[in-house]
């Protein structure tokens, strides 16, 4: 293929496009990668609460060999809705990975900012393209997200160090550990359930989340209806918090396997009441359903702040210069905004949020 007769256009997704995207990504990724399937794709871009999404689309002749797209969504601050995207999937066939077709690819977005239907956008680089964006983009981060993670010991010990536990012993300690998780939720009046909630309770939970005059995604009911879908490739599970018989929030989480571990990945916690005894509680009902799921290492990436759930010493974070990868949140915008927006410690965000799914 010849590089000049490559051009770019938007296009509002549909299912026609999906299936040229569907292509590309299989001459990147394997087939049984979510993002080389079609049906995962419309669950992505076309059953998104908020609209359907738009991708900034490379062809060379009637062939598509590039694209970006754009997830909508939306943000909250001080009760006003911004209108956001999710920059997700940028994807170059390996064959036409030239300089000037990035630069034609992503200058709509990045030089003339033209967000379709949306005022700014949120990204997380990856470790190849995160020097581009920096370097000859001329893009800066509005700072740093925190990474925490927790070893499973008993996993590591077993599938690492190849350290045999009988598994009579491994028995009685789980069953011991759950007696354990039992009566904490007996002492903290806290406990879980993945059988959906009432419209208005979970309303009356998320509005008070609201209050704390951060930018956060959206939560309304339709959209982790959609977010933890079955439709997605990708297993979710979702389980709601109850303080009594109040509900209190929910977490949610996925299982993935990264360099070689196996890894229970927190989605997000929300929370409207904690103490250190629901922090426990639920710390150690994740650790329960890791070991139930064989995982190594359980993850969290979140924005800092002070009022994070399991910020404790339980649950380490792991500095930065540990990293191989800066782990930087990126903010594109097309209106002025207030500093607010390009403080990182006025954003609250997490997995959930992110084009990491």
């Amino acid at each position: 293929m010849k590089d000049s007769g490559f051009f770019v256009i938007k296009e509002l997704i549909n299912n026609q496009i999906l299936k040229k995207y569907s292509l590309l990504s299989q001459t990147e990724y394997s087939r049984i990668n979510p993002i080389s399937n079609e049906n995962h794709l419309k669950w992505k871009y076309l059953q998104n609460p908020s609209g359907f999404s738009y991708g900034i689309n490379g062809y060379c002749e009637d062939k598509l060999i590039a694209r970006i797209s754009y997830q909508k969504k939306n943000f909250f601050l001080k009760n006003k809705i911004i209108k956001g995207a999710n920059l997700c999937d940028l994807l170059i066939h390996k064959n036409n990975r030239k300089l000037d077709n990035f630069l034609k690819l992503t200058s709509q977005f990045f030089v003339r900012k033209d967000i379709p239907e949306s005022e700014l956008s949120i990204m997380i680089p990856n470790e190849v393209s995160i020097n581009i964006y920096k370097k000859i983009l001329n893009l800066n981060p509005i700072g740093s997200l925190e990474l925490r993670v927790m070893p499973i010991m008993n996993s590591i010990m077993h599938n690492k160090l190849n350290v045999k536990i009988p598994k009579f012993l491994g028995g009685l300690l789980y069953k011991f550990y759950l007696f354990i998780i039992k009566n904490l939720q007996y002492l903290s009046k806290t406990y879980f359930s993945s059988k959906d909630v009432e419209k208005e309770k979970y309303e009356n939970m998320i509005s008070t989340y609201y209050k704390d005059n951060l930018i956060q995604g959206e939560r309304s009911k339709k959209w982790i209806q959609w977010r933890y879908s079955s439709n997605s490739l990708i297993n979710y599970f979702l389980e709601y918090i109850f303080f009594g018989d109040k509900l209190i929030g929910y977490f949610a989480y996925r299982k993935t396997e990264k360099n070689g571990f196996q890894v229970l990945v927190i989605m997000e916690i929300v929370i409207i009441k904690k103490n250190f005894l629901i922090e426990i509680t639920i710390l150690l009902k994740l650790v329960s359903i890791a070991i139930k799921q064989k995982c190594d290492l359980i993850l969290s990436l979140r924005t800092v702040q002070k009022n994070n759930p399991l910020s404790i010493f339980l649950f380490p974070k792991v500095p930065n210069f540990l990293l191989p990868t800066p782990l930087e949140l990126f903010i594109v915008t097309n209106k002025k905004h207030s500093s607010q927006i390009f403080d990182i410690d006025k954003w609250k965000i997490n997995m959930a949020d992110l084009d990491i799914f």
